[in-house]
């Protein structure tokens, strides 16, 4: 049941966080620090690998399955944030330098397009907060969305994986 206010009817469920419910670009981010990070540090890293990290081992550092990591990382490869090499000693590596590589990329990567959505049902005619709700909110969700983009664009994956004792 959507809550109001019991009296005009007005949904006060008016806005979906996006990136509360999905974490694509958590899990994407947490792979590429990864990948820039595990080659060099890991004791779990086999030498022989190089670069290539396998995805059971990204799978472990991010505590889910490998399926999903390698779906992800198909996602991500598209893009060329990563390239994968198949045989014994594939696996995956970075496409890119991480000082190369911004937030912004991988947002942009993983297909997210806002942190806010908006309701996606038709406005009630008889409210006007129900009229205006639109109108009053998308600048604010404008201005935060250009807030957030300008914040991704300025960190690096280099600045991640530096952040790793």
């Amino acid at each position: 049941m959507v809550p109001s206010d019991g009296l005009t009817g007005i949904n006060y469920n008016i806005y979906s966080y996006s990136m509360a419910a999905n974490s694509r670009f958590a899990v994407a981010t947490h792979l590429l620090v990864g990948l820039g990070y595990l080659p060099l540090h890991s004791p779990r890293h086999e030498p022989e690998r190089g670069l290539w990290v396998n995805s059971t081992l990204l799978a472990e550092s991010v505590n889910t399955n490998p399926v999903v990591v390698r779906r992800l990382l198909g996602t991500l490869r598209k893009s060329g944030l990563v390239v994968t090499q198949q045989g014994k000693n594939g696996g995956v590596a970075l496409g890119k330098k991480p000082e190369d590589i911004t937030l912004l990329d991988i947002f942009r990567a993983v297909g997210e397009q806002s942190v806010f959505a908006f309701n996606p049902n038709p406005p009630n005619p008889r409210c006007p907060v129900s009229m205006n709700m639109f109108n009053l909110i998308e600048p604010v969700f404008r201005s935060v969305g250009d807030a957030l983009e300008k914040e991704l664009d300025r960190v690096r994956l280099s600045d991640l994986i530096s952040g790793i004792p």
